[in-house]
């Protein structure tokens, strides 16, 4: 079932599960946000055609964008989106706020993975750090309207139940994209020693993928027909607050 959370006749926006895929594959036809997406246009008589306009890795969680026409499509691309993200992102960040700021380039021999590169593409990605844990320290960074009220946690739970001292420090962090390569955030956190919590890709877990600490909470943009600027948001899901609450700390 679709969890839409905007739609007009112009657009679509729509909260992906973790596991899932944004386009189908050879092999997956039918398991993809795009194949649910064309059922649904279907069930309710549209002759519509999918126009994405955003896209998410598969073990990402978050907002997904539908252009419903191809000249809202066009309109989106070109203007550009603000996309601002949830990450549990291990080991020790250099500091509560930063920008990371490295070029992007596919990794040689890979067709999935990238790498910093002074040969890729720009790459900006700003963070802040929102709480952190590391052994039986918690503490939560800057004052609570620094919080997304997207997140349904609270900063009571950084005062619940000692972490366990063997865990790694583990952080909370809000991202911000100023451009949107190909796990732009997972390579960023990677390169500076820091990569996403169940990265296996990136990170310290060899193994088949798993689901990554990653969110797209809000996004932002101007609507092509009505310039009002739509801001929609997405809580940190169940599965990632149980990380944090429990799991992690």
């Amino acid at each position: 079932m679709l969890d839409i959370r905007y739609e007009d006749e112009a657009l679509l926006v729509v909260n992906k599960p973790p596991g899932l895929l944004v386009h189908p594959t050879t092999q997956e036809d039918t398991n993809s946000l795009s194949y649910l997406i064309s059922q649904y246009y279907k069930k309710q008589g549209w002759p519509l055609s999918l126009h994405p306009v955003s896209r998410l890795d598969r073990q990402t969680s978050g907002l997904v964008v539908f252009a419903k026409l191809p000249e809202i499509q066009g309109a989106l691309i070109k203007q550009g989106m603000q996309k601002e993200y949830l990450a549990l992102v291990t080991g020790t960040l250099p500091a509560a706020h930063g920008i990371i700021e490295a070029p992007i380039a596919r990794k040689p021999g890979s067709i999935i993975e990238r790498e910093v590169n002074p040969e890729g593409k720009p790459c900006k990605t700003e963070y802040w750090i929102l709480a952190s844990a590391a052994g039986k320290c918690k503490r939560a960074i800057g004052a609570t309207e620094t919080f997304p009220d997207a997140t349904a946690l609270s900063l009571s739970l950084l005062q619940k139940n000692p972490a366990d001292p063997t865990v790694e420090t583990v952080s909370l962090v809000r991202c911000r994209l100023y451009t949107g390569r190909t796990h732009q955030i997972r390579v960023h956190f990677a390169s500076i020693g820091c990569p996403l919590w169940h990265d296996n890709l990136y990170g310290k877990i060899p193994g088949p993928p798993l689901r990554h600490g990653l969110h797209a909470y809000k996004i932002a943009f101007l609507h092509p027909w009505t310039q009002t600027c739509l801001e929609i948001t997405s809580a940190l899901p169940d599965d990632l607050q149980f990380a944090w609450q429990y799991k992690l700390l």
